[in-house]
């Protein structure tokens, strides 16, 4: 491994920031034993990447003398991520809230839709608002909006730029029926329709600033089901193949986490497995954003922008820590969780998580937090002797081993340092001996490596 062979690097302090780094790529799996045992995290956040469907609305205008008409569907679940209509928490979103949301709905329906006839905006009126579900059973947000003009519809223009906050480059598929004529246009930030209406013959001037969209991919895009035209599958394929943070998964991840604060709020016996929950769940989103920008880089970044200002929002403390270039959750939940049942089911789960974040975020450069990190560790060990994570808690001991004897050779204190180079070795043998064909006894046997006498 390139990170474990770094011993050429030109820093001490690379060499180990660099090695720590390498363990957390080990970790993934664990934050997976612990979202799965003895509990599941909201279901989009499973690690598999699995794909998901394209999202993509629909809108349909139709132009008749002095007025323009347009029905609007746009993906339920985006739009309560955005809107949040599900004040209730309870995955459903009802005809009551959509009532209360409907001021809000009618404002950020304005703002994405802007319509221009002979040379001048026309207002909207937001007539009727709904849900309604495709071929699929996937659920839209359904709005009828009116425009009313002075006089006829001569020239037209429509722009339109739905859910450009979570997807930049989000496409709106649409027909424009005028004249008798019905034309399909894709919408998306960078395309505006145009059109001269004449009494006799109709000029489409249909321009696109940034080129030209595939229909027939953006008919097939938002289909959740497997079935689609073959043709055009392995071109979907291309785009969704490895789907990792999307705003459907993140959306139910809030809305646990607001609902599992609500639980911990109230003095009740619900409110310890609520503050574990949230921990598990709080720790679920920063893997996910760090495995989102580990493969995609920043190509989510409205996404992990939302989860930083809406976490921050709940009390709930995600942030991006510069050095490490990781994104880490406070450990808050858990740290209450230990303070009120320290015997508690998920004490060791709990604490196991504390010492990871620590482990992770540390310099490795002070002998006095190294060595109480160890002691923690080996008092954890001693006290959970077969909790299922311990494989990957004793490779951070055998890092934070290593680490003092590279400290104490720099002090020059050579008996300490042949200590602790003696307690690396030895752990590194017990993990390759206790937990054989395991990604922590490949990194031990890696690490012995290093530890040899020359």
């Amino acid at each position: 491994m390139a990170e474990i062979t770094v011993a050429h690097s030109a820093t001490k302090e690379l060499r180990t920031n660099r090695e720590r780094a390498w363990v957390f790529s080990v970790r993934i799996s664990v934050t997976l034993f612990l979202c799965v045992q003895p509990f599941s995290p909201s279901p989009p956040f499973a690690l598999t990447a699995s794909a998901h469907a394209n999202s993509v609305s629909y809108v349909r205008y139709s132009v008749d003398g002095r007025g323009v008409h347009a029905i609007v569907r746009l993906p339920l679940d985006d739009v309560d991520l955005l809107l949040r209509l599900d004040r209730d928490l309870d995955g459903q979103v009802s005809g009551a809230e959509l009532d209360a949301a409907t001021p809000a709905i009618r404002a950020y329906l304005a703002k994405h839709m802007r319509v221009t006839a002979n040379g001048a905006p026309v207002a909207e009126s937001l007539e009727r608002v709904a849900t309604w579900r495709d071929g699929s059973a996937f659920q839209y947000l359904e709005g009828d909006v009116s425009y009313q003009t002075a006089s006829a519809v001569r020239q037209l223009s429509i722009h339109t730029d739905f859910l450009t906050e979570l997807y930049p480059s989000h496409k709106t598929l649409g027909h424009i029926s005028a004249a008798g004529h019905v034309e399909p246009f894709t919408f998306d930030p960078t395309a505006t329709y145009e059109r001269r209406l004449a009494p006799h013959r109709t000029t489409t001037i249909a321009t696109l600033v940034a080129g030209v969209a595939i229909l027939g991919l953006l008919v097939i895009a938002r289909r959740r089901s497997a079935a689609a035209a073959v043709g055009m599958v392995l071109v979907a394929a291309a785009a969704r193949a490895d789907v990792i943070m999307s705003a459907p998964a993140l959306n139910a991840t809030l809305k646990t986490m607001e609902k599992l604060k609500r639980q911990a709020a109230d003095a009740k016996p619900e409110r310890q497995e609520a503050l574990f929950r949230l921990g598990a769940e709080a720790d679920g989103l920063a893997s996910i954003m760090n495995l989102e920008v580990d493969s995609h880089g920043m190509q989510e970044r409205e996404l992990l922008d939302l989860a930083l200002s809406r976490t921050k929002e709940l009390g709930v403390g995600v942030a991006y820590n510069r050095d490490k270039k990781k994104f880490f959750y406070d450990g808050a939940a858990f740290a209450e969780y230990l303070n009120e049942a320290p015997r508690g089911a998920h004490a060791a789960a709990a604490e196991f998580k504390l010492l990871s974040y620590r482990f992770y975020q540390s310099s490795a450069t002070d002998i006095a937090a190294l060595t109480a990190a160890a002691g923690a560790k080996t008092r954890f060990l001693a006290r959970y002797p077969e909790f299922g994570a311990n494989a990957e808690l004793r490779l951070y001991l055998v890092v934070d081993y290593r680490d003092l004897h590279r400290r104490y050779l720099e002090a020059r204190d050579h008996a300490h340092a042949a200590t602790y180079r003696q307690l690396a070795r030895a752990e590194c043998l017990r993990i390759v001996r206790q937990y054989p064909r395991t990604e922590q006894a490949d990194a031990a046997r890696q690490l012995l490596r290093t530890l040899t006498v020359r």
